[in-house]
């Protein structure tokens, strides 16, 4: 199952575009999605595919930046670039897109790339604890609904969204407890590898042989805890990676604390276990577009304000993986991310009294030496603090 970072982009993207080439010819249709906060269970509900479309490689920034300014965070250069470049093999397969408000650049953004694809531009609502919030949030939810029958060519009834909300609650049931497996310490996996193959096995056009991949993968797993094969040992300080993510941009990082002797053993925020852990609760008489809409309305971007849920998140991993330090990572220009670093190196550092490092980055790899300088230090102020905790002992 281990991938090279190479390996997480470009070659993944080529073989499962086969894939979905074979399934659309087999009258399967593909709805691009471009945030966490995608209902994926309408598209299933469609009887469509659901593909991840966010840019996540340096490549196609060139091609955006002749058209939008380069002071732009990287996913939004990136993810435009891959739909105008004409080198993502996955874009143009897809019948249409939803999209989210999350910030000011992805949504001005949007405005250009509905000319390449139909999109349905969903106004999340920012102030997610009001009443009003989950109101507006629930027609949305509707009209994005009605969107995809009117692009499709389909009816989704209330018995399609059922069955779709027991599809996506045991996947992410499946994902959440895959994400568990690296509570053990020492662990099975280190994390660029784990993140690795989650990133490879995010993409699928059946969605029965995708569970079973995701079940094979959790019982190798759980037989490598079972018979003590670690891929660390129990010494190395444990990592938690939260912000932004799973891009080369991320992958760097990771490789950098991990060649450093630290392990990433937890990951918060976008493509992160708090993005599986919630389930769609669905009451006896509920109308499944309310449900969904509560269930996607509780993702903790830093869009939200106050994102009070995020606060709570971290520090409950932290504490249930016992994290020996948190890295914080943030896009450059990505204003919410970069603002709400402060409050949570709050609670790292002030409440929590673990180191914490902000890295503020992009897809290239032209920083990759000053950020080793950077974890090498934070490594050394982890080292430092158990070498007191185990005097005091």
């Amino acid at each position: 199952m281990v991938l090279a970072v190479t390996e997480t982009i470009q070659d993944v993207h080529n073989d499962f575009a086969l894939s979905l080439e074979m399934a659309k010819e087999g009258g399967q249709k593909v709805v691009g999605c471009l945030c966490s906060y995608s209902p994926t269970e309408l598209i299933l509900a469609a009887g469509a595919i659901p593909v991840g479309l966010c840019g996540s490689t340096q490549e196609p920034i060139t091609k955006a930046e002749e058209i939008l300014s380069p002071d732009q965070c990287p996913k939004v250069k990136a993810t435009y670039g891959r739909a105008v470049a004409g080198t993502c093999p996955i874009f143009p397969l897809a019948d249409c897109v939803i999209a989210e408000t999350t910030c000011d650049g992805r949504k001005k953004m949007y405005e250009l790339l509905e000319r390449e694809v139909p999109m349905s531009i969903m106004d999340l609502p920012q102030k997610p604890e009001t009443p009003a919030a989950l109101n507006h949030w629930i027609e949305e939810v509707r009209q994005t609904k009605s969107f995809l029958e009117q692009q499709l060519g389909v009816t989704i009834t209330d018995d399609d969204l059922r069955s779709a909300i027991v599809m996506g609650n045991k996947r992410r049931k499946l994902i959440t407890d895959l994400y568990y497996c690296r509570i053990h310490n020492p662990g099975p996996i280190n994390g660029l590898e784990f993140i690795n193959t989650m990133s490879k096995l995010q993409y699928y056009t059946d969605f029965d042989q995708h569970i079973a991949t995701l079940e094979k993968f959790y019982s190798e797993l759980q037989q490598l805890i079972e018979e003590k094969h670690y891929a660390h040992s129990a010494d190395q300080p444990r990592i938690l990676w939260t912000g932004l993510g799973n891009s080369l941009g991320c992958s760097k990082v990771l490789e950098l604390v991990e060649e450093c002797g630290g392990v990433v053993v937890c990951q918060e925020g976008c493509g992160g276990l708090t993005r599986s852990e919630d389930q769609i609760v669905l009451g006896e008489n509920e109308d499944p577009i309310v449900a969904i809409a509560k269930r996607y309305l509780r993702v903790t971007c830093a869009c939200m304000t106050p994102n009070s849920q995020r606060f709570d998140d971290l520090e409950r991993l932290c504490r249930e993986f016992k994290i020996d330090g948190v890295i914080d990572l943030a896009w450059q220009f990505c204003q919410p991310f970069e603002i709400e670093s402060y409050r949570v190196k709050e609670l790292v550092k002030d409440k929590l009294g673990l180191p914490f490092l902000h890295v503020v980055t992009d897809y290239s790899q032209s920083d990759t030496e000053q950020l080793r300088i950077r974890v090498e230090g934070f490594m050394e102020r982890i080292a430092t603090r158990k070498k007191y905790a185990d005097r005091r002992l």
